[in-house]
C-alpha cells in the first residue's frame, strides 16, 4: 500500500513537471517489465515532490501546446547546479493497463509522444512477458515556497538528510479535475482505484 512521502521525490522530464503543474497533464506512466518485479514499476508513496530531470531530447518526445512549444530545455545537471522542485503530488488512483488500444485512448491526457508510451508499454527484459505499463492519476499542488537544492549525483540522500516534513502548498486551480476523472473511468474502461491517504 502507497505510503506518505513528502521528503521523496519522484524524477521525471523537466517539460513533464512544468505540464503537470500548468495542468496539461493529469496521469504519468511508468513502463512495467521483470526488472520491477512480477507487477512492474510500483507507486509505494502517495504523495510525492516531483524532481525535474533533464535531457536536451525531451522536447522531442512530447506534444506541447504553442503556447509552449519553443520551451528549450536545458543540459543536464552540473555539480552543484541549483534545482528547484515546485511541486507536490498526490496519487489519486493507480492501475495496470496492458491493452494498447486503451493506453492510446488516453493521449489527451498527457503530453510524451506515442513512440513514447509505446516503448514503455514494450518494455522488459526479455521480451519474455506480455507488455503493460503502470498508470498513476495525478492531483498536482504548488509550494508555497519552492525548494532548492544544490545538485549531486546522490541527490536522493541529500533529501532525505533535510528531512523535508512540514511544506506547505496550495491547491492549483483545476475546476474540472473531477470531470476529467470521470471521464477518464467511463470512456477508458479504467479501474479507477482511489489511493486513500495514511491516517
Amino acid at each position: 500500500m502507497p505510503t506518505s512521502g513528502k521528503n521523496i521525490a519522484f524524477k521525471e522530464w523537466s517539460i513533464v513537471c512544468d505540464a503537470l503543474g500548468e495542468g496539461q497533464q493529469t496521469i504519468i506512466f511508468r513502463k512495467g517489465g521483470i526488472h520491477e518485479g512480477k507487477r512492474g514499476f510500483q507507486f509505494t508513496h502517495n504523495e510525492f515532490l516531483l524532481f525535474p530531470t533533464r535531457f536536451h531530447e525531451q522536447e522531442q518526445k512530447v506534444h506541447l501546446k504553442e503556447s509552449t512549444a519553443s520551451k528549450e530545455v536545458p543540459s543536464e545537471y552540473k555539480e552543484g547546479e541549483q534545482v528547484e522542485l515546485r511541486y507536490l503530488c498526490k496519487i489519486h488512483s493507480v492501475d495496470i493497463m496492458d491493452q494498447w488500444d486503451t493506453i492510446q485512448s488516453l493521449r489527451k491526457f498527457h503530453i510524451w509522444d506515442e513512440p513514447t508510451i509505446l516503448e514503455r508499454y514494450r518494455w522488459s527484459k526479455e521480451g519474455e512477458e506480455e507488455p503493460f505499463i503502470s498508470l498513476a492519476i495525478l492531483r498536482v499542488f504548488e509550494l508555497s515556497q519552492s525548494i532548492k537544492l544544490s545538485y549531486e549525483k546522490k541527490l536522493e540522500k541529500t533529501i532525505k538528510e533535510k528531512k523535508i516534513k512540514e511544506i506547505s502548498f496550495f491547491e492549483i486551480e483545476d475546476k474540472f479535475f473531477e470531470k476529467r476523472i470521470l471521464n477518464l473511468g467511463k470512456k477508458n474502461s479504467l479501474k479507477i482505484n482511489q489511493v486513500k491517504s495514511p491516517m
